[in-house]
């Protein structure tokens, strides 16, 4: 059975000593998947690290009653957006509105919340909403057509609220109270939401479902809020299929599923920070991780479609470049292919002091003129070219392309590329069937320093 435990925050003291039991419980109990939200940095670093080792996801955001100091507020907001870029790290929560507690006065609580909204939007994450005593007000400050989904955590508005959240595409999460037996309200209110907009959440160690109230709350519990979801839906269905139609809700809302699946259009590789902005190319080199797998070090690369441009730059814009030795344009696929998009972003990264490499397989003489090549290369401080062989029939064999004629164009762009002044290299993958010792020699000839990688 698959099942998805929307929010569980894992990252508490509560599970401090029986962490591995209780997702291994949890397993048993068909809880595939669950994701860990966080409360400020230090809980978000915890989730990242949690959803890393046991193969989750999290989630990382200041909640508003854990917002940061004045004094500290940009750094911890700067490692906010570092947590982000860990790779099973899939959403921007919980953030939103606590008018019950009041730790923080509404108004700095608004300021906060809006700038989670802005960099969900800006990144493509989805975004985890927390909403206690202000249903009214987070409908109000959120926009209405947002570009992200948005999940409303532990929801508890009313029915016109509830059918404006719903009206948005708005997903609700819906936790143990459902089962409380003096909850009839939260019942109804259940049975007026489509089914393709509800996510079942446990909110652990909080909020335990009727059998274990007083208890610690665990995600294996999932099962009894499903079990619950399902009377109110319809007994007569099987709890497989309402545990699946929950867990493909959760999966379209943190933009896992097939049909949403959200690639990441920048990776932390090493200390340098990695944009993807195409998965296309026009080689099917036989080494290629492509051929095996749609990313790296757990991060999903693989785009359906070419990313928005708007949502590069404002990615890009987002990250915290400056945490990072270099900027670098190596994705999954050939970044010249989005040649205008490439130099646009480079000259914004360039302009904020940040070092950018392209890595490229050279083939875009083939399609850019010359002086395109030169502005093109002129964006850069850096510049690896794919050599990946020791002449035109190897290459071939190695690295087939729909280019015609593709090694005469990458020497072309070799040539300009060494006209420019750039800092240049070409690379060599060891044990691609690439004759090392003759691309060591070609590389002599070139006066070009060679990688080989």
């Amino acid at each position: 059975m698959l099942g998805f435990d929307s929010h569980c925050h894992l990252h508490f003291h509560h599970f401090d000593s029986d962490l591995t039991t209780v997702i291994d419980d949890s397993r048993k109990a068909g809880i595939s998947h669950i994701l860990i939200p966080s409360v400020d940095v230090n809980t978000a670093e915890v989730s990242a690290d949690i959803a890393e080792r046991y193969n989750l996801f999290s989630a990382a955001a200041f909640h508003p009653e854990h917002l940061p100091e004045k004094s500290t507020e940009e750094v911890e907001w700067t490692s906010i957006k570092q947590v982000l870029l860990r790779p099973n790290t899939v959403a921007v929560g919980e953030t939103g509105l606590d008018f019950h507690h009041e730790t923080f006065k509404p108004e700095e609580q608004l300021r906060w919340f809006q700038r989670h909204i802005e960099l969900a939007e800006a990144t493509g994450y989805s975004l985890i909403v927390h909403s206690r005593g202000a249903e009214a007000e987070v409908l109000q400050h959120l926009p209405e057509s947002l570009s992200v989904p948005v999940i409303l955590h532990c929801w508890g508005g009313d029915e016109t609220q509830t059918d404006t959240a719903v009206s948005r595409g708005f997903y609700i999460g819906v936790d143990g109270p459902l089962t409380y037996k003096k909850n009839n309200r939260l019942r109804e209110l259940i049975q007026g939401i489509p089914r393709n907009r509800l996510l079942v959440e446990t909110d652990s160690p909080f909020l335990p479902p009727e059998p274990f109230r007083g208890r610690r709350n665990e995600p294996s519990y999932t099962r009894f809020i499903t079990m619950k979801i399902r009377e109110l839906w319809n007994n007569n269905l099987s709890i497989e299929r309402v545990s699946f139609t929950l867990w493909e809700n959760a999966m379209r809302a943190y933009r896992l599923h097939p049909e949403n699946r959200r690639a990441d259009i920048v990776y932390k590789y090493g200390d340098s920070l990695y944009v993807n902005l195409t998965s296309r190319c026009q080689n099917n080199c036989s080494f290629c991780i492509r051929r095996s797998a749609d990313g790296i070090s757990s991060y999903y690369l693989k785009h359906s479609e070419d990313p928005a441009e708007n949502l590069v730059l404002s990615t890009i814009d987002a990250a915290p470049m400056k945490e990072f030795k270099e900027l670098v344009f190596c994705g999954f696929g050939e970044p010249t292919l989005r040649s205008d998009l490439l130099m646009k972003s480079a000259r914004c990264a360039s302009a904020r002091g940040v070092e950018t490499r392209l890595n490229t397989n050279g083939l875009c003489t083939s399609f850019m003129s010359d002086e395109k090549v030169v502005e093109l290369l002129n964006c850069f401080h850096k510049v690896s070219i794919s050599l990946n062989a020791s002449g035109a029939r190897e290459y071939n064999r190695i690295c087939p392309s729909t280019v015609v004629d593709p090694w005469d164009h990458l020497m072309k762009f070799i040539k300009l590329a060494k006209g420019t002044g750039v800092n240049i290299q070409v690379s060599v993958v060891n044990h691609s069937g690439a004759d090392i010792p003759r691309v060591k020699a070609l590389a002599a000839r070139l006066q070009i320093p060679l990688r080989i990688r």
